[in-house]
């Protein structure tokens, strides 16, 4: 029979050094061993004590002395500090188009990731999506978004819009044409125009320009329909530039000619102003033949 005695001082507390690690795409660890007078102090899934983030995961409890003192060794799970943390990352910046991508955060406000959210480090991505939000201990979360926007080059712009350009021969039916003082020269020689009035075909060019592009302020759909030259012009050879042998009876007149904006088609994050377009430039000669 074990004889009636008395514990004096502190009951609880820790009696080893702790053992923390930290890894940057992990969770963090924590190893502790208290000193306890309760067999259940602790349990798996409880509060790691001195790290309000972390959660026990394993909990090893030895009897010093049966109904007063316990041994607890402890190993800990979860984030040493409130925040996010990076766990992956698969955004991309292509050539043409959104910079965008999937990623996994380790956090401790899931509340942070949601639909509309901006990006925890880049503040010209927002969350258009979720695929899984799991909660990995009592005090962390594992959270994948999508996101979409921007990733600025190190001047804070974006990337360089994307040209393309579409160049394509055309016969038009020009009816009773009269195509004196006109002169074509190509590798087989000269060719000179008739005096008399003939029904005509005449080949030209129909040339278009589009460019892609991210932006911070919204498509100049205003402009559509009216002169517009783009940054990027290819070579013409248009034979309707030629006025000298226009006629009235033979040719419609465009105004205004040149280049214009024909065209624009955009795509717009949420509410957000951030935006994809692409615009499409079209060159309009000073005059065209009717349509028989």
């Amino acid at each position: 029979m074990i004889p009636d005695f008395s514990i004096f001082g502190l009951k609880t507390f820790e009696i080893t050094g702790r053992k923390i690690t930290s890894s940057p795409r992990k969770l963090d660890t924590a190893s502790v061993s208290w000193q306890t007078d309760r067999e259940d102090a602790f349990s798996r899934g409880g509060p790691l004590p001195g790290y309000p983030y972390m959660s026990i995961v394993e909990c090893e409890t030895l009897v010093e002395i049966p109904g007063h003192a316990y041994q607890h060794n402890l190993r800990g799970e979860g984030l040493l500090r409130p925040g996010h943390r990076l766990e992956s990352s698969s955004l991309k910046q292509p050539e043409e188009g959104w910079d965008e991508g999937p990623q996994t955060w380790l956090t401790t406000d899931p509340s942070a990731f949601a639909i509309g959210n901006v990006h925890p480090d880049i503040a010209t991505l927002w969350c258009v999506g979720i695929d899984s939000k799991d909660q990995v201990t009592d005090r962390v979360w594992r959270v994948s978004p999508s996101y979409r926007g921007i990733i600025p080059l190190d001047d804070g712009n974006p990337k360089p819009g994307k040209w393309k350009g579409t160049v394509n021969g055309e016969t038009r039916q020009a009816g009773s044409l009269s195509l004196v003082g006109t002169t074509f020269v190509d590798e087989n020689g000269v060719y000179n125009g008739w005096s008399t009035a003939r029904d005509s075909t005449l080949d030209t060019s129909k040339v278009a320009v589009t460019h892609s592009l991210l932006s911070f302020t919204a498509p100049p759909t205003d402009k559509v329909g009216r002169p517009y030259t783009p940054a990027r012009v290819p070579l013409l050879d248009n034979i309707f530039e030629t006025t000298s042998w226009y006629s009235s009876a033979g040719f419609t007149w465009n105004w205004p000619p040149g280049w214009k904006l024909s065209g624009v088609q955009w795509d717009q994050i949420l509410d957000k102003d951030i935006y994809l377009y692409t615009l499409t430039h079209e060159y309009v000669p000073k005059a065209e033949p009717k349509l028989t």
